[in-house]
């Protein structure tokens, strides 16, 4: 599996041929991790599945053994989130819903949780599982609790996650620029929604 992911796409899609190879593709690709999500994401912006006469739905099924669909969430997935959100799915079963509201408490050194950041390693599972579960019950509990805000008061709580994103973005690592990128997008796509219907209301 380590050969597939080093070598150049094009010499990995001539050795698809070899069994074991498209057998190796196709297990990395169905863990849904991040290494696999990499490599479908060069495989179609390069387009080189091409090389092989298929389209990119004919490639997904035929080597990556999984819907073009799925091949394609799993990208969406690794441009919003980064790395990471693959490292926890991989250790505890988490929606895109849920990571985005979580994703402020994980890093990839580990997942936050009253000061204590626990690495995300297969060894820490049960404890990763406990504050997943402890993280959603505790911003369920603020949400129901928290009362209908003034402008002024949302505007403090946006600058507040603002200077956090500005935080996170000085870190080095390629991982959390990823998932501030991802994070970015999502934010701004939701502000023009509600831009959208505000104006639809006023009309």
């Amino acid at each position: 599996m380590t050969n597939l992911i080093t070598q150049p796409v094009t010499s990995q899609l001539e050795l698809g041929a070899c069994v074991g190879q498209a057998q190796a593709f196709r297990w990395m690709a169905r863990q849904c991790s991040a290494a696999g999500a990499r490599q479908l994401k060069q495989i179609r912006d390069d387009r080189s599945y091409e090389s092989l006469g298929l389209t990119w739905e004919q490639f997904c099924i035929q080597h990556a053994g999984i819907s073009r669909p799925y091949a394609d969430k799993l990208i969406k997935r690794l441009d919003e989130f980064g790395e990471t959100y693959f490292q926890l799915s991989g250790i505890a079963r988490i929606s895109p819903e849920s990571y985005r509201l979580l994703a402020p408490a994980v890093t990839p050194e580990g997942i936050e949780v009253d000061g204590e950041s626990i690495p995300l390693t297969p060894e820490n599972a049960p404890r990763i599982r406990k504050a997943v579960e402890t993280l959603r019950a505790e911003l369920c509990r603020a949400q129901q609790a928290a009362p209908d805000p003034g402008i002024t008061h949302m505007q403090i709580r946006l600058d507040a996650c603002f200077d956090q994103m500005a935080h996170l973005g000085k870190r080095p690592d390629a991982g959390t620029r990823a998932g501030l990128r991802g994070l970015i997008t999502y934010s701004v796509g939701k502000l023009k929604r509600l831009e959208q219907s505000l104006d639809f209301a006023a009309q």
